[in-house]
């Protein structure tokens, strides 16, 4: 590009440097540096909480030529924590466009795509289009996470969206959608045989999107994006980036092939930001109970511990942290018949301090240790209910989120509208009693009755008595899993062995385990799919080593 492109303008630096001009309808583009990204159906809004280093305005401003065409789909490469989905949702919300993402799983069903058949308002099945196929029609950005992890008939089945066509088949309705103007798909992935699962995509697939590699973020970028997102003091985030620096090269010395960063990740690091740390010394114990306490060999902890004592100038006392009077002194009362060991105060500690700070809990040891335990204990003392699923081999994803279910025990729904249809005929009636009408005689009363007199009646009762009519029609609904059932009421969810369950079910669990605590039920269709954690929400598991 060099020797043909470039070298034969006169001035090549200012030519590279040139902003592009601004588009004649300039109303309908948003301005991100010198590049300009047409604006989307949605209010645009600033995102000041995302900070933006040279590395990520390196990789943002890439992403945003990538898009400039908006014919082709852009595929993004990279370690876990490089901020590949977080870059797509910032460009999309600063310029109106509307974000939505699938994870992809060993077992992703074409299904979720393109739609599925669910049970209607009138009772009966009717097709319920996709969250592609909706993206597709209104013109969101989408993000395919984990594409290389979705069985090969799901990618095969994207081929001709892909393609220069453009268009998407669907078999069930012999439709073919058109992408609105403003539609735009992303892939992302980790790169295949550093993670687990992952396969080759062929190079053919490939070749039909915009391929961009991300690298992990510099670590002279860690302490501006760690003091710049928690707020915390500029001295706490040097000392957090130094402990880092250290274990990354005490692994790289230490052990040849493994990851350099397998003792801290990007997430531990902001992790650790976000506890609340008044000095030095409650800063270091932070870190103790976040990276020492989850390492399984005594020497390596003692690595991290004097690593950090080391870097923070500081002693960590194991006795004064687990200490009898850093319990709660409600505690007693509400945990009887457990006997508070070291080992057993160790635990509540650390399963509160990480719930405190909303983080995802995974308890590893032997069996009888007091794992499940002490999850029934915390989820008592901040009096919650605790939502239990032991996991197997053939526990599906439908067990944790839902699915489309037969309606059982009808003669309960005929029961709840039989007393609906008594109180709202009572009331009509001025008091009559009609216990003793069977359904189909009341039902008749209820729609012989006059429109005004109808209308006149409490409006909520006749809504209630609306939906329990439709359910007595309908063939099948959804019911929650255990999983959304805790994130819908702000209970404790614990997931018991969670290694014997398949790969596939835990990674169709990502993002309910992100800071935003999200989950799209795919399966579910598109309406009042998206599920937001409510507070109190709290994922743990427990799991056997090995």
């Amino acid at each position: 590009m060099e020797k043909y492109l470039i070298s034969k303008q006169k001035n090549s630096r200012a030519l590279l440097l040139q902003a592009p001009k601004a588009p004649q309808d300039i109303g309908r583009y948003v301005k991100f540096e010198q590049y300009w990204v047409m604006r989307g159906s949605v209010p645009a809004r600033s995102q000041p909480h995302y900070i933006i280093t040279p590395f990520i305005k390196k990789n943002l401003l890439n992403l945003v030529r990538a898009t400039s065409t908006r014919r082709f789909p852009v595929l993004l490469q990279g370690p876990t924590s490089s901020g590949k989905t977080s870059m797509v949702e910032y460009l999309a919300t600063i310029s109106g466009n509307k974000f939505v993402r699938i994870n992809n799983h060993e077992h992703t069903d074409l299904q979720e795509y393109l739609g599925t058949y669910v049970s209607g308002l009138d009772g009966q099945l009717q097709y319920q289009e996709g969250i592609l196929v909706q993206a597709l029609r209104e013109g969101f950005w989408i993000v395919l996470d984990e594409l290389n992890l979705a069985p090969t008939d799901v990618l095969e089945a994207l081929n001709r969206l892909l393609d220069d066509n453009r268009e998407l088949f669907i078999p069930e309705t012999q439709q073919v959608v058109r992408p609105h103007p403003n539609f735009m798909l992303f892939a992302t992935q980790n790169p295949p045989g550093v993670y687990g699962g992952r396969k080759v995509l062929s190079r053919a697939f490939r070749n039909r999107f915009l391929e961009l590699h991300f690298d992990d973020i510099p670590e002279d970028e860690l302490e501006v994006i760690l003091r710049e997102r928690s707020q915390i003091a500029p001295s706490f985030c040097t000392k957090i980036v130094a402990v880092y620096k250290r274990l990354s090269v005490h692994r790289q010395h230490s052990r040849l092939y493994e990851q350099k960063n397998s003792f801290a990740t990007l997430r531990d690091l902001f992790r650790w930001a976000f506890r609340e740390a008044d000095d030095r010394q409650q800063l270091a114990v932070n870190g103790y109970f976040l990276l020492a306490e989850r390492v399984r060999d005594d020497e390596e902890r003692q690595v991290v511990k004097q690593t950090i004592e080391e870097v923070l100038r500081t002693k960590i006392d194991d006795d004064a942290i687990y200490a009898m009077d850093s319990l709660p002194p409600h505690l007693e009362t509400s945990a009887h018949g457990v006997v508070w060991t070291k080992s057993m105060r160790r635990l509540y500690i650390l399963v509160s301090q990480a719930l405190k700070s909303r983080e995802p809990v995974l308890l590893v040891g032997e069996t009888g240790s007091g794992k499940t335990t002490i999850c029934q204990v915390v989820a008592a003392a901040m009096r919650l209910q605790l939502h239990v699923v032991n996991a197997h081999q053939n526990l599906e994803t439908g067990d944790l989120v839902g699915s489309q279910r037969p309606i059982r025990s009808r003669h309960l729904i005929e029961a709840r509208i039989h007393e609906q249809l008594s109180g709202l005929l009572s009331e009509y009636h001025h008091s009559k009693d009609f216990g003793d009408n069977s359904l189909d005689a009341l039902l008749r009363l209820y729609q012989d009755c006059p429109k005004p007199v109808l209308e006149s009646l409490p409006l909520q009762a006749r809504q209630s008595l609306e939906q329990s009519l439709l359910q007595l029609n309908s063939l099948f609904e959804w019911v929650d899993g255990s999983l959304v059932s805790a994130m819908k009421a702000g209970h404790h969810f614990l997931l018991d062995e969670i290694s014997l369950a398949d790969d596939s079910v835990l990674e169709r669990l990502n993002s309910a385990l992100e800071p935003g605590r999200k989950l799209y039920l795919a399966e579910k269709g598109v309406d009042h799919a998206l599920v937001i954690a409510a507070d109190g929400f709290q994922f743990l598991a427990t799991m056997n080593p090995g």
